[in-house]
């Protein structure tokens, strides 16, 4: 006798009361899933930002219909990659520690990819109980790890990351990525690859809660008449300034539009991670002067940070086409401006700013076409109009939180267990 999977267990290092993306997301799903099945989620401590390493958070909680266990893993500075790597390491410890010593006969797992051996967790789990797990790719490792050149792709982490993430990807009973880019990357690689089901792989997008964004004109903004973006034409970056994010090029573009005498064009950069530092002072040192930083704003603030300037910059280095799709399409897509996408040919933000109409695809390192963009917005309303429509149209068609909600319960009712 079979019965459809009725007990999930999320596992992410992110979650409520954090503010981090990956924690909206996972709070928001959960709590959706809990009117289908009974919903448990193992986390850690607040540790996103600096003052979240600072909070406590009960070691469980129900949150919304959902139980939530925290571990007590390190909470280092993650911008300092080797004590990140030691906090990988102690939650990914503790989280397999806490499932098999509180296993509670769970027919599936949900495990992210974030940190990025906590696969294994899942995985160990299900060879010793034979729990079946379903994998969400949000970044696809060791291949980030190579692009951005912390280890080397023919040397033996790499070799040895490699060969335990195929057997992850091999045992998953589903593995879901955001996009048809990741699709064909992870395709690709495991092309060679024996008792490989592609099958398997579940195209689920990332979502925006169009209830909390929305679309807001400037002068009705308060965000926007406090930073003085309401006369001028404002290009915003919202989110971490990572380590694959690509700002270098819009900051480059605005100096270029400076040198033509262009002053009514400006680039807002709002908040933290591992580059902005050095962002900071670039800026500084070319003496550029419409880029603009701030810092994380409260949570409560983003419907009016993400809607304060005139179009939305989403930016990612090329080496990075499909092994990640930016949460920053989503909220930009939502809160109804053009989009800029600053990404590689074949990126997935590329494939639905072009489909969508919504915006614009330029290729890094092309900050004089960025510039000719900007302009072009700058001196004509009526397109950058169009464009804000389309891309909140596109949001409502395909990437709201009641959609994700439903792919998922799909996906979960798949999972039969004896």
């Amino acid at each position: 006798m079979t019965n459809r999977a009725s007990r999930i267990s999320v596992l992410t290092e992110y979650f409520h009361p954090e503010e981090a993306s990956t924690a909206q997301l996972m709070t928001e799903l959960t709590t959706g899933l809990t009117d289908r099945f009974d919903v448990s989620v193992v986390t850690a401590r607040p540790n996103y930002h600096d003052a979240d390493r600072e909070q406590s958070a009960p070691a469980s909680e129900t949150v919304d219909g959902v139980d939530v266990s925290r571990v007590r893993s390190t909470r280092f500075d993650k911008d300092s990659l080797p004590r990140r790597v030691v906090n990988w390491i102690t939650f990914t410890v503790l989280v397999t520690v806490h499932i098999l010593r509180h296993h509670r006969d769970d027919d599936a797992i949900l495990t992210l990819s974030n940190p990025p051996i906590l696969p294994l967790a899942a995985w160990f789990h299900k060879r010793i109980t034979g729990t079946p797990y379903a994998y969400l790719v949000y970044d696809m490792y060791p291949d980030m790890a190579v692009e951005l050149g912390y280890i080397s792709a023919d040397g033996p982490i790499a070799r040895i990351w490699g060969w335990v993430m195929r057997r992850v990807y091999r045992d998953a009973d589903r593995i879901v990525v955001l996009g048809e880019s990741m699709r064909d990357r992870l395709e690709t690689k495991m092309a060679d690859g024996e008792q490989f089901d592609p099958d398997k792989i579940v195209v689920i997008p990332n979502w925006e809660d169009e209830t909390f964004i929305e679309p807001k004109a400037k002068a009705d903004n308060e965000f926007a008449n406090e930073q003085d973006t309401t006369d001028t034409f404002t290009l915003v970056y919202s989110g971490n300034v990572g380590r694959f994010h690509d700002v270098e090029t819009a900051i480059d573009a605005i100096g270029l539009l400076e040198e033509r005498g262009r002053s009514d064009v400006q680039l807002l950069v709002i908040g933290e991670g591992a580059r902005k530092d050095e962002l900071e002072s670039y800026v500084e040192r070319e003496g550029i002067e419409n880029v603009r930083f701030l810092p994380f704003q409260p949570l409560e603030r983003l419907p009016e940070t993400l809607t304060c300037g005139d179009a939305s910059l989403v930016g990612i280095k090329p080496g990075m086409v499909g092994m990640c799709v930016s949460s920053k399409l989503y909220s930009s897509l939502a809160a109804g401006m053009p989009v800029l996408a600053v990404v590689g040919e074949g990126d997935e933000v590329a494939r639905v700013v072009e489909n969508s109409e919504c915006g614009r695809h330029v290729e890094p390192g092309k900050a004089g076409e960025v510039a000719d963009v900007l302009a072009t917005w700058a001196d004509d309303p009526d397109i950058v109009a169009t464009l804000g429509e389309n891309a909140r149209d596109e949001l409502e068609r395909r990437y709201t939180l009641d959609q994700a909600v439903a792919a998922y319960a799909e996906l979960f009712e798949e999972f039969e267990t004896v």
